[in-house]
């Protein structure tokens, strides 16, 4: 064991706690004690305070000193250096049970049990399931302005109210749900308590080795650290949309489709990318924290592009802004609705929108569009590997201008700036010969800085794409605003999803339509989309039958149309088409043929009195069951709604009315003889004493009528007779019936034994005859919500008089194992319909869910 020996305590920020300097002299025991076991001349350690911070304890060149430092949140993450922190941010999971708070109140969010286990792991106490924090009070940023409601002083509306991640697609929906639970990072603004400033712990030796590693690695473009104020940064509209694409390595990358399409690597927390620690997420068994590393290779770190025009243009400069192509084209269009963003597949390789414009008769004219990208990786991409500018073969006097240049250029580039972290970005990658060639004998501060920032990089990464207008169709409606067919899109200005407008710039003109208006992926990737379609002109309907000359057992149909049809309905989808052909009249008959079997038992008779012999027979008998519904007046109108705060699924509204309406039902027992008959003969002295039959052989001879012989087989086949004809069906001739043509040797049997039918005729008459349903097509289902008409605001205009319209809403979880949507048509209980589960919500209303939900 070692004795003690001096050294120096230098704190670089804040105050040591009595646990920290426990901690301290503890830590320097067990430091001297292994430093002389080992025999090592000099040594460097790094450890955690208690009560925050670290400490280095150092023994090099015999000098023996300790440095402190509390590493206070809010002074070590947020500076913008360009350098890797080694920060990691706690995140948290669960739902937000209240977005708007008055001024001092706090966030109340369910945290899921995983989420609970890790802040108990680092806080080692008891944390409930409901939580109030104000790390959640973070306030609707200015970026997105139609979220920002009217000022009220005591009022905070938080971003989680109406910024729901749903509106999002692909992987940016599971991004923006996951950096939603980390809130504010302004720790020095939040209550001092353990909950409100949590932050993810890394043990010591795992901080050691990545801090060696990325003590200087710059990054590109971005700080690595989440925004400070905890506001999101990704949009997701029409003008401008930002989504998450991943290259050939499935690394992934930040994608803004604006007037040009944009790359950069996606902002991530630096050190979560290495596997050092992805081997310390797998030792904790955090399936939250594995999930998010599996998605995304680390945790993303909420941060956006550059916003400021000149931090852009530097970073484009830089290579690391990559622009793959223009989008001018699609934004000579308008938006069928504002937060009609792109619809990205979730690995980002493609996208979908739609925009209109009018053509040069003033009709509405919708086209599709296409984005197709191909990107490929990089090792520039993380900005977590080490990347040296190469020396070529520099010799010595190179070696020496370079040495000498640069401690001149980075004696006068400290500070935080994002000039100066493009340029030293710039430095750190590009040939050093570069540099030396740029070298000279005079030397300006502000000429170098300016050549070094006007410098143009190659791009690290040669990503490809290119958006096509993929199909074009005509948008139109003869009717007034008003009354026209119903597709509204949700509009969070106006509070209710808005009816689009088919009404032509100019009088007197029509146009054919059968055009897709929306196009989105679901979240299994299957491309959906919804088309509109009117067509002007009527036309003659034959016939539609598949009736037969003879029909027994199955099924047919039969609609005739009087007068001129045309097609009712204007909306199909991918899922679902309604649309019918309607005529002034329509008669629908259908024929539902069943088979009833043969008689019970056969038919018999003879020709005249007295007569020796007789004829046996028997029938195969059927139903048709007959419905006949005629119609007058029909038509059929269809309504789509795509909610707020979930576009990817739709409502769909049917309703079909006639103004009179003739049923008439018919259920009737048929029969087709069998072709095979059969001959028999008696004798009886009063009975049956003359015409004898042609073939008499059966023994012994009948007296008295008994026995009744059974000779001869004929085959009579007809037209008709193929349902009934099942062959012979009395074998091995002559056999006795005496059984059933002369029971009782006294009287005859009654013939035949057809089954038991109960027929029937109805008729019935109905006037103003409505019916219809509201189904949910969301991701691989179609649900049905309701089997009557829905209500008559599906079908109106919105808004309408009074500002009264239609307004739904959806949520769902993006980011997770679970499954769950839900959309807001409710029971008498006042529960949604949703489907999947979780066990967070109540099903009552609309949630914004953060971080990963896997319960």
């Amino acid at each position: 064991m070692t004795g003690p020996i001096p050294y120096g305590l230098h704190v670089i920020s804040g105050e040591l706690t009595e646990k920290d300097t426990d901690r301290i002299l503890s830590a320097i025991h067990r430091f001297l004690t292994y430093k002389e076991a080992a025999q090592l001349e000099n040594l460097k350690q790094v450890y955690d305070l208690p009560d925050g911070g670290y400490f280095i304890v150092q023994h090099v060149g015999g000098l023996f000193r300790v440095i402190a430092d509390k590493q206070e949140p809010e002074k070590f993450k947020f500076a913008n250096d360009g350098l890797v922190k080694m920060y990691v941010p706690m995140f948290f999971s669960g739902v937000m049970e209240k977005t708007q708070v008055r001024v001092g109140e706090k966030v109340k969010l369910k945290v899921t049990d995983q989420c609970r286990r890790r802040l108990e792991r680092l806080i080692d106490t008891t944390i409930p399931k409901d939580l109030e924090l104000e790390r959640f009070v973070v306030e609707q940023s200015s970026k997105f302005p139609e979220f920002v409601a009217d000022y009220n002083p005591d009022i905070i509306r938080t971003q989680y109210q109406a910024q729901n991640h749903a509106w999002y697609t692909g992987t940016m929906a599971k991004l923006m749900q996951f950096v939603g639970g980390y809130g504010r990072q302004d720790f020095d603004q939040l209550p001092d308590n353990p909950i409100e400033r949590c932050y993810f712990p890394i043990p010591e030796k795992l901080f050691i080795e990545l801090h060696d590693k990325y003590k200087d690695v710059r990054l590109p473009g971005y700080s690595g650290l989440p925004p400070g104020n905890g506001q999101f940064q990704y949009d997701y509209k029409w003008i401008k949309t930002e989504a998450v694409a991943f290259d050939d390595l499935q690394r992934p990358w930040l994608i803004r489709v604006g007037s040009r399409v944009w790359a950069m690597p996606l902002p991530i927390i630096p050190i979560t990318a290495d596997p050092l620690f992805h081997e310390y997420a797998q030792e904790l068994g955090d399936p939250e924290l594995l999930k998010v590393l599996e998605t995304f290779g680390a945790m993303p770190s909420g941060e956006g592009f550059p916003e400021d025009g000149n931090d852009f243009q530097r970073w484009k400069r830089a290579g690391v802004i990559i622009e793959i192509c223009e989008n001018w084209e699609f934004l000579s269009h308008r938006a069928l609705f504002e937060a009609c963003g792109w619809s990205f597949h979730s690995e980002g390789h493609s996208a979908y929108n739609t925009g209109y414009t009018f053509d040069q008769k003033g009709i509405v004219e919708c086209s599709t569009f296409k984005l197709r990208l191909e990107l490929f990786s990089t090792e520039h991409h993380y900005g977590t590997d080490k990347i040296d500018a190469q020396s070529g073969d520099l010799n010595a006097a190179e070696q020496s201008v370079l040495v000498s240049y640069m401690s001149k250029l980075y004696s006068q580039m400290e500070g935080e700036d994002s000039l100066l972290n493009s340029i030293k970005y710039k430095l750190r990658h590009i040939d050093q010969m570069e540099i030396v060639n740029r070298a000279g004998s005079s030397f300006d501060i502000e000429t170098e800085l300016n050549y070094w920032n006007q410098y143009v990089c190659e791009p690290i990464a040669k990503h490809k794409g290119r958006i096509n207008k993929i199909y074009t169709g005509k948008l139109y409606h003869p009717n007034a605003y008003r009354n026209q067919p119903q597709i509204k899109f949700p509009v969070y200005q106006v509070g209710l999803c808005v009816s689009f407008d088919f009404t032509p710039l100019e009088r007197d003109v029509w146009a054919n339509c059968d055009t897709i208006m929306y196009a989105y992926y679901d979240d299994q990737d299957n491309l959906k989309v919804v088309k509109y379609f009117y067509h002007h002109s009527t036309f003659e309907k034959e016939v539609d039958t598949d009736f037969e000359d003879f029909m027994t057992v199955g099924s047919w149909y039969r609609t005739a149309k009087n007068g001129e049809a045309h097609i009712s309905g204007h909306f199909y989808t991918t899922d679902l088409d309604d649309r019918e052909e309607v005529a002034e009249s329509i008669e629908h008959t259908t024929i539902e043929g069943e088979d009833k079997g043969y008689d019970s038992k056969p038919y018999f008779g003879v020709p005249f009195m007295f007569s020796m012999q007789g004829e046996m027979w028997r029938h195969r008998y059927y139903t048709h069951l007959t419905k006949t519904r005629s119609e007058g007046g029909r038509s059929v109108t269809l309504a789509i709604v795509v909610p707020f705060y979930n576009t990817r699924n739709i409502l769909y509204a049917n309703r079909v009315y006639s103004e009179v309406v003739n049923e008439y039902e018919s259920l009737k027992l048929l029969s087709v003889k069998d072709p095979y008959i059969y001959r028999y003969w008696t004798y009886h002295p009063v009975l049956a004493w003359f015409n004898p039959l042609s073939k008499q052989t059966g023994v012994p001879v009948p007296k008295f009528g008994n026995p009744v012989w059974v000779e001869i087989e004929e085959y009579h086949p007809t037209a008709t007779s193929d349902f009934a004809d099942n062959g012979p069906w009395i074998p091995s001739l002559p056999v006795d019936y005496s059984w059933l043509i002369w029971p009782d040797g006294n009287g005859w049997s009654e013939s035949g034994g057809p089954p038991k039918v109960n027929e029937y005729t109805t008729v019935k008459t109905t006037t103003d005859d409505t019916k219809g349903f509201l189904k949910w097509v969301v991701n691989d289902r179609i649900i049905t919500l309701k089997t009557v008409v829905p209500e008559e605001a599906y079908f109106k205009v919105s808004p309408g008089e009074l500002d009264t319209g239609l307004s739904r809403s959806g949520s769902k979880v993006s980011f997770g194992e679970v499954n769950y949507v839900n959309i807001s048509e409710v029971d008498a209980n006042g529960i949604r319909k949703y489907t999947g589960y979780t066990g967070l919500v109540d099903h009552k209303r609309t949630f914004h869910f953060i971080g990963v939900i896997n319960e």
